[in-house]
C-alpha cells in the first residue's frame, strides 16, 4: 500500500467540462424549484383576481333593485304607504270575540306594489335594449280568464321621456271614470298633497256600470247564481292602479288569484293555511282581505295583465264618454 503511486490529476480540459456541468445542474435545479413555487402562489393569485370580475353584475343588480325607473320619472317608490291595507284580526280567548282594525300587511304581492314594480321595469334605464325588449314581452301575463292583453307598443325612448304629473289629479272631469280626482288641490288646480297620495289604488268596477266588462272563466261563472251579476264577482279579482303622467293617466291592471278564497295572512304577507277564523288559535293576529278589489299574497301575488297610457282604454273599460263636465 505504501508503494502505490498517487493518482495523476485530470487534464485541464476535463476539469473545465466537469465544472461547467455542475454549474448547469445547479442553475437547472433552481429554475425547477422557482417554477413549482410560482405555480402554488399563482393559483391563489388567479382565484383572487377572478372575484372583481363578478362585481359589475352585482353592481348592476343593486342598481336595478333601487327603482331607477320610478326615480327617473319622478314616481314615488314603494314603502309602507304602498302596502295593501287589509283587516287585522286578533282572536280573543273568549269564544269568537274579535278585535278588528285596518292595517298594512308585509310582502310585495299587493296591487300597488306590483303595479309600481311593473312600471319601474318598463322605465328602468339600466338594461340593454335586448333585455328591455325581453322584459316587455314577458312582463304582462294572462288575465283570470286566460286572455292576453299585450303591452303598449311605444318605443323605449318614448317611455324614457315620460314624467309624473300630479296636477292631473286636479284637472279631470268627474264624469270620466278613467280620471282619478284628488281632494288635495288648490284653487288653481295644482296638487298640494303628499307624494304618497299621488299613486291611486282604484275601484275597478261599480254596481250598475255599463262601461266595464271582464271575461268570465267557466270555472268561476258556473258557480255564480243566475240572479247575481257575474261582473260583481269577477271584478273582485282585479285592481287598477292609476298613476298621473305628463301624457295622461296610466292604468296598470293587475289580476289577483288569491281573491278566490281571501286567505288569512300573517304579518309578512304569507298565507297561514287557516280555513276559517275558527281554526285560528286564540290570541293570534291574522290579516284578511276585506275589500272589494284584488288581494295579493307572497304565495299568490297579483300579476300585471295590462298597462294603458295617455287616454288608451283598459281592456275592462267599454263605452264612450258622454262629454259632460
Amino acid at each position: 500500500m505504501a508503494g502505490r503511486k498517487a493518482p495523476l490529476p485530470l487534464p485541464r480540459p476535463v476539469r473545465w467540462l466537469a465544472m461547467f456541468l455542475a454549474l448547469v445542474f445547479v442553475v437547472s435545479l433552481g429554475m425547477v424549484v422557482n417554477h413549482e413555487s410560482s405555480k402554488a402562489t399563482g393559483g391563489a393569485s388567479d382565484a383572487s383576481s377572478s372575484t372583481p370580475a363578478k362585481s359589475p353584475k352585482r353592481k348592476k343588480t343593486a342598481k336595478t333593485g333601487g327603482y331607477g325607473g320610478l326615480k327617473a320619472a319622478g314616481i314615488p317608490t314603494p314603502g309602507d304607504w304602498s302596502r295593501q291595507r287589509v283587516l287585522s284580526i286578533v282572536k280573543e280567548q273568549q269564544g269568537d270575540e274579535r278585535k278588528v282594525s285596518m292595517k298594512p300587511v308585509g310582502g310585495k304581492g299587493g296591487p300597488v306594489d306590483v303595479a309600481l314594480d311593473t312600471v319601474d321595469r318598463i322605465l328602468d334605464p339600466t338594461p340593454s335594449d335586448e333585455e328591455w325588449n325581453d322584459t316587455m314581452q314577458q312582463l304582462f301575463q294572462p288575465d283570470i280568464a286566460g286572455q292576453s292583453h299585450g303591452p303598449s307598443n311605444m318605443a323605449r325612448y318614448w317611455w324614457s321621456q315620460r314624467r309624473l304629473n300630479p296636477d292631473l289629479l286636479c284637472t279631470g272631469r268627474q264624469s270620466d271614470n278613467l280620471i282619478i280626482q284628488s281632494y288635495d288641490c288648490s284653487t288653481d288646480r295644482t296638487y298640494q298633497g303628499d307624494a304618497d297620495g299621488i299613486v291611486k289604488d282604484t275601484q275597478s268596477w261599480m254596481q250598475g256600470s255599463d262601461r266595464v266588462f271582464f271575461d268570465i272563466p267557466g270555472s268561476i261563472g258556473s258557480s255564480i247564481a243566475s240572479s247575481t251579476d257575474p261582473q260583481s264577482v269577477i271584478s273582485q279579482y282585479y285592481d287598477a292602479v292609476a298613476i298621473p303622467m305628463d301624457d295622461g293617466m296610466w292604468y296598470v291592471t293587475v289580476a289577483c288569484p288569491a281573491a278566490a278564497d281571501h286567505p288569512f295572512m300573517d304579518e309578512n304577507g304569507d298565507e297561514t293555511g287557516y280555513a276559517s277564523i275558527d281554526d285560528v288559535p286564540a290570541g293570534t293576529r291574522v290579516w284578511l282581505a276585506g275589500g272589494s278589489v284584488g288581494v295579493g299574497t307572497n304565495q299568490r301575488p297579483c300579476r300585471p295583465v295590462e298597462i294603458t297610457v295617455g287616454g288608451q282604454r283598459p281592456f275592462w273599460y267599454i263605452g264612450a264618454d258622454d262629454g259632460s263636465d
